[in-house]
């Protein structure tokens, strides 16, 4: 790995780091790359860096934006529909399980959410149910 390289790799993880003081190590870090490396080559392996960056960054913010989104469409359901019937009937799990999903817990230090599939389970449970509920009439 080029010195650069190991470089941008060092500024990722004080990025990343939880340490208080990681603003004033980054800023450090950050001149000091700027100061050493100037050549073409390390320039494009900066541009390539900083663009990743940004592209880690956007994916955040539409994950991030599908789950507000999706807090806001089940908030009024969940009122209603209990999610451990979801859970039982429509995905054959534990509220546990939908309720993590749902809200993006983290589970054995990872954070899980609904895929594509679970949330077209989910969409066609809330669908079915809606089926259920308008056919049903109380007779006098």
């Amino acid at each position: 790995m080029s010195d650069i390289k190991k470089e941008l790799k060092e500024l990722e993880e004080i990025m990343h780091s939880t340490d208080e003081d990681r603003e004033q190590k980054f800023e450090k870090k950050f001149l000091y790359i700027r100061e050493h490396y100037t050549s073409e080559e390390d320039n494009e392996a900066i541009y390539n860096f900083t663009l990743n960056g940004y592209k880690q960054i956007n994916n955040e913010l539409e994950n991030m934006t599908r789950y507000l989104e999706l807090q806001n469409q089940i908030k009024s359901v969940k009122e209603i529909i209990p999610v451990s019937y979801i859970a039982r009937n429509y995905f054959g799990k534990s509220a546990a399980w939908l309720q993590q999903r749902l809200y993006g817990y983290k589970v054995r230090g990872k954070v899980y959410t609904l895929n594509e599939k679970d949330i077209k389970t989910l969409n066609l449970a809330l669908q079915d149910i809606s089926k259920k509920i308008g056919s049903l009439t109380i007779a006098l």
